[in-house]
């Protein structure tokens, strides 16, 4: 399992700007605190949006397919309940 502290520290950073509302900025800094960088609290708080969101994407994409070729894939289901013997 990678931690975060060696994802952190593992893979190249790019510098990037992001407008946030005052009010979190905040909050985010309290969390850091002196230990950690106010980029640290965002790196792991966008990891773990990503984590989440991933799978949630490729379900999307799935039942798109799925109802795209919904009419197919019913078809094919009754022809082979026909062949299936009766109890």
């Amino acid at each position: 399992m990678v931690t975060l502290g060696a994802l952190y520290n593992s893979v190249m950073r790019v510098r990037t700007s992001v407008t946030l509302p005052k009010e979190l900025l905040v909050k985010v800094d309290a969390l850091a605190g002196k230990k950690n960088g106010r980029s640290a609290i965002v790196e792991s708080a966008l990891v773990e949006y990503v984590a989440r969101e991933k799978p949630k994407k490729l379900n999307r994409r799935d039942i798109d397919i799925i109802n795209a070729n919904a009419d197919l894939i019913n078809r094919q289901v009754e022809e082979t309940l026909e062949f299936q013997a009766e109890w």
